[in-house]
């Protein structure tokens, strides 16, 4: 797997995945994972799960392992649960690529946070609650000054728009599938409350997407992948994706 010096708890939690996915875990670094301040990733391959480490990004022990963890689970959904990845023709850009991942990591991540939580790790990283706190400030200064603040983890306004959405959907999900200590579910709920009131125009998609995820069982792969279908037709970026089961190698029917 890799000479990182992990807690035996994570080392047992990948032997775990590699064991039910027939898959073994690698590890590689790259300093530009797409959004500014990632950690980890995860990038698909056929054959076996790699994490891709930022180096530049200097965390705590327990909030790396915990970021190891989630993304070490991305493969674990899409080989042992068979949840559904994208697939692309030739000539499709890197940028529309990264925004469908984006969508793809909206609903995997409700799904993903839950299964770390379940053995053991954090739902979330100490970093979590304090940045939530800086998010309701800064959106009680208005959507303006919102847009400005997200413009600092990327700089293309599109994947801006759904890193907002995304952050949204995150705090709902913490909300509606965890059980969370008080204050930290009325700060959580705060955010969602001031997101509502002050960034309206990404209101009205956060809440589809609520809409869309609620109608659905996202821990199943077939109501997953339909999600994320329906998720790509509201943001009009289905046209130049198929999504397909990795077991099965079939394409998902279109709704």
């Amino acid at each position: 797997m890799t000479s990182f010096d992990f807690s035996p708890e994570l080392n047992r939690y990948l032997e775990k995945i590699q064991a039910e996915t027939g898959r073994e875990i690698t590890f590689q670094e790259n300093t530009n994972l797409g959004i500014k301040g990632i950690t980890a990733a995860y990038q698909y391959h056929p054959q076996k799960l790699i994490i891709i480490l930022n180096p530049e990004y200097h965390r705590a022990k327990e909030d790396v392992e915990r970021s190891i963890a989630h993304e070490a689970t991305h493969g674990y959904i899409l080989y042992k649960m068979g949840f559904c990845r994208s697939k692309y023709g030739e000539g499709v850009p890197s940028d529309y690529k990264r925004d469908v991942q984006i969508i793809f990591t909206i609903v995997e991540d409700l799904v993903v946070n839950k299964i770390i939580a379940d053995h053991g790790f954090a739902p979330f990283g100490h970093e979590y609650l304090p940045t939530l706190r800086e998010e309701i400030r800064v959106a009680q200064e208005g959507e303006e000054a919102g847009e400005a603040f997200y413009h600092q983890f990327t700089e293309n306004l599109h994947r801006e728009a759904l890193l907002m959405v995304s952050r949204y959907i995150i705090a709902w999900g913490f909300l509606r599938y965890y059980t969370l200590k008080n204050e930290e579910e009325e700060l959580i709920r705060e955010f969602t409350q001031v997101f509502g009131k002050y960034y309206p125009d990404y209101y009205q998609y956060a809440a589809q997407v609520v809409e869309i995820i609620q109608e659905k069982d996202i821990f199943k792969s077939d109501d997953e992948c339909r999600a994320i279908q329906e998720i790509l037709r509201l943001f009009k970026m289905d046209a130049n994706v198929e999504l397909v089961k990795t077991n099965q190698s079939q394409r998902i029917p279109s709704l």
